[in-house]
């Protein structure tokens, strides 16, 4: 199998090796050799799982400051031998096995043997005395002998030629063994790139990446663009880059400041400098979260718990309370929801809800109330700061509940953690446990756990999860937003006394920070607190803008889970500052896609993750808006985005429906529509290629919005064309499809078919028309009219007779139902004509009859009397 990585490389030294001297070969084995290495440890590093030590992080941290591959090479060991072991994924475990089992050196014949021995060799070219006593020998040994030999050569020393030509055969053959053998580097590879489709763009590194061939279909994957290798499932090596033609391979190289590291291409010498920040913390253990539960079950009010603290500067939010408190003590609901954006105050409402009913209705309810916390930041009032989470995985909660509920079975021979949890999930007895799980969004997979609790958990236990996303199912959700006007001014005016300030506040000054917090309680706090610390009035959107810790803290990670498509749809948004209608902001993506985009689902994710808010007119209109926070940080993203031109492209479109201030969003979406047609419309007047061009994203709104097929309707008639014409006739059809009832439309059909010579579709539309439950019977008597006019002259004799029959017959037993006196003499004198077309002669003359009665001087009725008795 040919590794891209590597086999590059290993050309270059092919195709140099006939015209190089034995120094030169000896130096490019090496570059060789260190690649190999670098990408042994990297993708080995990929295997560790995320776990709340962070210990792939701390490796991570490690290797972007290394300053040689001796740092590597004690990583390596670290990796296999150190707690990160540990954390290897279940599928790793075996090249874990292929690196750290000894092997008999002399006895044993294996690629471990071969590479350690080769290895060996060239070192004692130098030192013959170098590690004379090995015996037996391990592959991750082979690290720590390359890097001593890369130290004593190209690091630190001056070899000789001579030197070069005897080390670099068994250099060759030690480095091959390893390329070779390694199981490693015949896994699956590839680059992987997600489309906005949701579909991913697999580039095999190796041969086939065949276990990634099911990304290309439509998928709920959510992996990072870059280089994976495929563990149990893809990992992506953080430590290696490249791009989707697979141009070059760069792999970490140290040189690391505040901003950047570098990484060096092995093939082609070239070097980058990327950015730091991933890894620009400390790996050091991190502080417990100041909402992280306590470490045994105490007595609560009138249960065991082991609750947070409560906050004491909680602001209380009546609707909330009393929404929570029913769903918590009702048999119905086994999981509920607290949703909503990073800060808005899910915590502290969970907290003050059950510390409230502790001591009555929740007591009578549960036996204990168990917390697990996954916050691994708190957003204090000096800004956001990591803390260690206690629960990542299912493992940590079975961790927890044991130390919690401390049962005696825990010290028997066989015992495992997890299978009591399941137990406890579902056990069905008289002293029920309410989970609550704090910050869920933050575990290792969300959506793999929440389907493993809501497998396993039975009533009469519940389930509490407060989350900044929600993509679940079954579950009861609670939305948290912003405060209501009256909750802000109780925390504005508490938070301005405790910091001193309260003679600063006007209502005007705490009028603009409602709006530009949008009623964001800790944002609020935030900005308060920074007016105090300038001592002085200052515009909070400013004060909001230059908090960039506040702004990554809230959104960075909800912003990286969402799909690409989520991405540019809310940079988009970000883009316009105003209430955009849905319809237009889903068409603008629409408008050049070379492939089916689920827009609509990549919205409903948007708003789900309280990215997006949501406004619906009294049409059922919807208008999507960005609260500021969120909007100035997706400004922020969207100055460096790669996605900047085709979002510069999206707002141009926006712009021809016009900025949507509040009153014009309680207007609806239809004078959104007639000023992006009217702006197509004059385009079109001297480019006719503008209305082709828009057509398919126009009619993709009108299919969601079935008024738009007449503004659609409107356009295409104006255009004064023939082949226009009969586009506005099935614009209007299409309308009529959703709104059947509307006897204008079908009257506009008519007439449309009409001027295009469609006698037979118009008598079709006019018929239809009449048996609408809203048309009149002065319009049905029309539509009579028109029949018999198109009959005299002419223009139904293809139509055959069996439609022209029910034409007639479907108008007459309309009007037959008219209430008596409804019909005039002029009305009865179209019913007669109409009943002689299909020849029905006493019909005829039961409505000359009526006719007559009604108004014996009409003269249409008197000439169809005289005509009638002549025949």
């Amino acid at each position: 199998m040919t590794f891209q990585a590597l086999g590059r490389m290993q050309q270059r030294i092919l195709h140099t090796r006939a015209d190089c001297d034995d120094t030169t070969l000896f130096l490019e084995l090496m570059y060789l050799g260190e690649l190999a290495m670098k990408l042994m440890v990297a993708g080995m590093v990929a295997a560790v799982d995320d776990d709340r030590d962070r210990h792939r992080y701390r490796l991570e941290h490690g290797l972007v400051r290394a300053s040689g591959v001796g740092d590597w090479a004690s990583t390596l060991d670290d990796l296999l031998t150190g707690p990160a072991a540990a954390t290897l994924a279940p599928s790793a475990r075996t090249l874990s096995g292929e690196l750290t089992k000894n092997y008999d050196l002399a006895l044993d014949s294996c690629w471990q043997t071969e590479a350690v021995a080769g290895i060996l060799d060239a070192c004692r070219v130098l030192d013959p005395s170098y590690a004379s006593d090995a015996k037996r020998v391990s592959a991750r040994a082979w690290a720590r002998h390359f890097a001593w030999l890369r130290n004593k050569t190209r690091g630190h020393g001056a070899t000789t030629a001579t030197n070069c030509g005897l080390m670099a055969v068994p250099l060759e053959r030690s480095v091959s063994a390893v390329i070779a053998g390694f199981g490693l580097f015949q896994a699956d590879w590839a680059y992987l790139h997600r489309n906005l489709s949701g579909k991913y763009r697999v580039i095999p590194i190796t041969d086939t990446a065949e276990s990634l061939e099911h990304l290309k279909r439509s998928n709920d994957a959510s992996l990072s663009d870059g280089i994976h290798v495929v563990f149990d499932t893809p990992r992506p090596v953080r430590l290696v880059t490249s791009d989707v033609e697979l141009s070059d391979f760069f792999v970490c190289n140290g040189a690391y400041n505040d901003a950047t590291y570098e990484v060096l291409s092995y093939v082609t010498d070239q070097r980058k400098h990327v950015d730091a920040a991933d890894f620009r913390f400390p790996p050091t253990p991190l502080p417990d979260s100041e909402t992280q539960g306590q470490r045994t079950l105490e007595p609560q009010g009138g249960l065991f718990g082991n609750l947070p603290p409560r906050r004491s500067d909680y602001v209380g939010r009546p609707q909330l309370e009393e929404e929570l408190t029913k769903v918590l003590l009702n048999d119905r609901h086994a999981v509920i929801t607290l949703v909503g954006r990073g800060g808005i105050g899910k915590t502290s409402l969970a907290l003050e809800v059950l510390y409230g009913l502790a001591g009555g209705a929740l007591a009578e309810r549960f036996l204990a109330v168990l917390w697990f916390s996954a916050r691994d930041v708190d957003l204090t009032e000096m800004g956001p700061k990591l803390v260690r989470p206690r629960v990542v995985s299912i493992p940590d909660i079975a961790d927890q509940l044991v130390e919690l509920l401390r049962p005696t079975a825990a010290q028997d021979k066989g015992f495992r953690k997890v299978d009591f949890l399941t137990e406890q999930l579902g056990a069905n007895h008289d002293e029920p446990l309410l989970f609550v799980f704090d910050n869920f969004e933050t575990v290792l997979d969300p959506q793999q756990m929440y389907e493993w609790l809501d497998n396993y958990v039975r009533p009469p236990n519940k389930i509490l999860i407060t989350t900044r996303l929600r993509d679940f199912k079954g579950d009861y959700p609670v939305e948290v937003g912003g405060m209501r006007r009256g909750e802000f001014d109780e925390l504005v005016a508490q938070t301005a006394r405790h910091l001193g300030i309260g003679s600063m506040m006007t209502p005007a000054l705490e009028d603009d920070l409602f709006d530009q917090s949008d009623g964001h309680p800790y944002v609020s706090k935030l900005l308060l607190g920074d007016l105090a610390n300038l001592g002085k009035p200052a515009n909070f959107r400013d004060l909001v803008a230059n908090r960039d810790d506040v702004l990554q803290a809230l959104f960075e990670r909800t912003y990286n889970q969402l799909t690409p498509l989520g991405q540019r749809l809310f940079l988009t948004l970000c883009g316009w500052r105003s209430a955009v209608p849905r319809l237009a902001l889903e068409a603008a993506l629409l408008r050049a896609a070379e492939e089916p985009l689920d827009t609509g689902r990549a919205v409903d994710h948007l708003i789900r993750s309280s990215m997006v808010e949501a406004t619906r007119t009294p049409d059922n209109d919807e208008f999507l808006t960005v609260p500021l926070a969120a909007a100035l940080f997706g400004r922020k993203k969207l100055q460096v985005s790669a996605l900047r031109s085709a979002i510069d492209s999206d707002l141009d479109f926006l712009r021809l429906f016009g900025a949507a201030r509040e009153a014009d969003v309680r207007q609806g979406l239809m004078p959104r529509l007639r000023r992006l047609v009217r702006a197509i419309a004059v385009k079109a007047q001297g480019d006719a290629e503008v209305l082709e061009t828009n057509r398919a994203v126009l009619e993709h709104i009108a299919r969601q919005h079935a008024p738009a097929w007449l503004l659609l309707g409107d356009l295409y008639e104006e255009q004064q064309d023939a082949r226009w014409l009969g586009e506005a006739s099935e614009a209007v059809r299409h309308y009529l499809e959703e709104r059947p009832e509307d006897s204008s439309a079908w009257t506009r059909l008519s007439l449309l078919c009409r001027r295009q010579g469609a006698f037979h579709a118009e008598a079709q539309a006019l018929v239809s028309r009449s048996t609408q439950p809203t048309s009149s019977y002065e319009l049905t008597s029309e539509a009579a009219y028109r029949l018999n006019q198109l009959y005299a002259d002419n223009q139904l004799q293809t139509m055959p007779d069996d439609d022209r029959t029910i034409l007639c017959e479907t108008l007459l037993d309309v009007l037959d139902r008219a209430p008596k006196g409804e019909l005039t003499a002029t009305d009865l004198s179209r019913m007669a004509w109409l009943a002689l077309r299909v020849k029905d002669d006493a019909r005829a003359k039961r409505y000359i009859a009526s006719g007559i009665d009604r108004d014996p001087e009409n003269i249409h009725i008197k000439r169809l009397a005289e005509r009638f008795h002549t025949h």
